[in-house]
């Protein structure tokens, strides 16, 4: 084949004329059960309506020299379903005895019989990780036991199709026969095969730049794919690799945000949006040199970026108590923007506390632009991305170094100023702030790496109820309710058996709780004030504002 074919056609009628392979570095099947009911309503509509035809999308398919299969370079998902769907129906006529009608799906659809070894070969072979799971399950129709996420999805688009098909019997068999014609011939799709993997490639990249494809992740393996040259076996393997990693440790939805972390600790700030990121990268990485260097050491940093997710990685035994303790932090607190630099950081950095330091300064940052609120606008994210790229290049060597570079920190006077007024409505980061706080207070070593703030240990108390009992707290109007029980003043933390059978109790009751709790902020509530209002809430929080400063230092030492 020396030229690119291009025909609209049904999809069943794709699937029937021609044996298809998934490539190992695909990804493996993703629909849930939300993209197949839409699917299936989207067709339902067409058929009811007696539409002339329904369009499915583009697929691109490469065809190697000498060889009849056809692997599918964008396309997968959907052909995937179809298969299943139409396995559905030739199951629907096995069990109701129309064996003919049966054996012809399955001969035209879903297998061939291979007579010299005695076994049904599948139209459709998926990549390694579903290949022999979909062979038996869906192909030859024999429970098998799912083990990867992506075999519970294809259970799921089985167990969908059946009762849809179900569904579709219970009116008629007709409709049963009307849905297998229309996915024959009027369910249409653009076809395009093309002779070569290079050039399925740069025409999948083409569609992207038309906006026919959208997964940023797929746009990019396949440029640098088609950029290999010599090195494609060994750029494709790295890639796989990769992939699997960051999908098995933190989600399939991480690769994407890992490859954005990777590339703006070198470069700085790059985002997805707009394929800012994937302009950036294959702006840069031209040659096969380029590309095998690169996919190279995006595999290799895959182990230190899912030690920044995991405080329990084994990564961390070769560090400080410390370190792995803000490790712990960050990740409870949720944010994204700081990866890049502590990717940096442990790139570079090889004395061990150094990465100590610099991590206690990313947590007391942290902390301090949240409750400051200069996370927003993006700036901060920049910002760190900035120093990141710094680091990376050896401008910056040292934790002392970054600390006076930065410039997004939130002073001592800006920080207290913030505290003295916050309201925390986020439960997960009062508990936190407030039992580092009682750490600083007890005069305990970093305490700001406390985090064992599990509600169901330590339990977050408004000393003001957010819906106090009738007549117990008079000094209180209800908006003044409203406003003051998310106070940081009014909060404390307890063990949640001593906190469970007070909530909305007077304050002369809960005092005498407060009183037996070994949590010194706490004990000392029934020692420091006689009544609780809205001046001792502002008093509270002022002294609380004070050690707050203290626990999240800017200090080195």
């Amino acid at each position: 084949m020396s030229k690119i074919d291009f025909q609209i056609k049904g999809i069943g009628a794709l699937i029937k004329e021609h044996q298809f392979s998934v490539p190992n570095y695909q990804r493996a099947y993703k629909w849930e059960d939300e993209h197949i009911k839409s699917l299936f309503s989207d067709l339902s509509k067409a058929i009811d309506n007696n539409e002339s035809e329904y369009f499915l999308g583009t697929v691109v398919l490469s065809q190697k020299e000498g060889s009849k299969e056809l692997e599918i370079v964008d396309g997968q998902q959907r052909i995937t379903t179809i298969a299943i769907f139409l396995s559905a129906i030739r199951n629907y006529f096995f069990n109701n005895g129309k064996s003919q009608s049966a054996n012809s799906i399955q001969t035209d659809f879903i297998s061939n019989y291979d007579t010299r070894n005695e076994e049904n070969v599948a139209k459709l072979k998926l990549g390694n990780q579903d290949r022999t799971f979909f062979q038996k399950y869906i192909v030859d129709n024999i429970d098998e036991k799912p083990t990867k996420g992506s075999h519970f999805r294809i259970v799921t688009a089985k167990d969908e199709s059946t009762k849809k098909v179900k569904t579709l019997s219970a009116l008629s068999e007709t409709q049963v026969h009307n849905w297998k014609d229309f996915i024959l011939d009027k369910l249409k799709v653009v076809s395009i095969i093309v002779p070569g993997e290079s050039n399925a490639f740069t025409l999948f990249e083409t569609l992207n730049d038309r906006g026919l494809v959208l997964a940023q992740t797929d746009l990019l393996k396949n440029y640098l794919f088609s950029r290999a040259g010599d090195y494609f076996d060994e750029v494709q393997f790295m890639w796989i690799e990769m992939t699997a990693k960051i999908e098995d440790a933190l989600g399939e939805s991480s690769i994407l945000i890992y490859i954005k972390h990777f590339w703006s600790s070198r470069n700085g700030l790059t985002r997805p949006e707009n394929k800012q990121l994937y302009k950036s990268i294959s702006d840069s990485k031209k040659s096969p040199t380029d590309v095998r260097d690169f996919v190279k050491e995006l595999n290799d940093d895959t182990k230190l970026y899912i030690a920044i997710n995991n405080h329990k990685d084994n990564y961390w035994k070769e560090h400080t108590e410390h370190s792995k303790n803000y490790i712990e932090t960050l990740n409870y607190l949720e944010l994204e923007p700081y990866k890049p630099l502590v990717l940096s950081i442990l790139k570079r950095f090889d004395d061990k506390k150094e990465v100590e330091k610099s991590l206690k300064l990313i947590v007391s940052w942290v902390v301090r632009n949240l409750i400051t609120g200069s996370l927003r606008g993006g700036t901060l994210e920049s910002e760190y991305a900035e120093k990141a790229k710094n680091i990376y290049n050896n401008t910056i060597k040292t934790a002392k170094e970054f600390r006076d570079k930065l410039k997004v920190i939130p002073s001592d006077s800006e920080f207290k100023e913030r505290l003295l007024t916050i309201t925390l409505s986020k439960e997960k980061f009062a508990r936190y702030y407030l039992r580092a706080i009682e750490n600083q207070y007890k005069g305990n070593g970093n305490p700001e790496c406390i985090v064992n703030s599990d509600p169901n240990v330590v339990d977050l108390e408004h000393i003001l109820p957010k819906k106090p009992k009738q007549g117990e707290w008079p000094n209180f109007t209800s908006e003044e309710v409203d406003e003051y029980s998310n106070r940081l003043g009014n909060l404390t933390v307890m063990s949640k058996k001593d906190n469970s059978n007070q909530k909305n109790e007077s304050f002369k009751k809960k005092k005498e709780n407060y009183k037996k709790s070994e949590i010194k902020i706490t004990n000392e509530i029934e020692k420091n004030f006689t009544e609780w209002n809205k001046d001792t809430i502002i008093n509270r929080q002022a002294f609380l504002a004070e050690i707050a400063v203290k626990t999240w230092n800017l200090r080195l030492d």
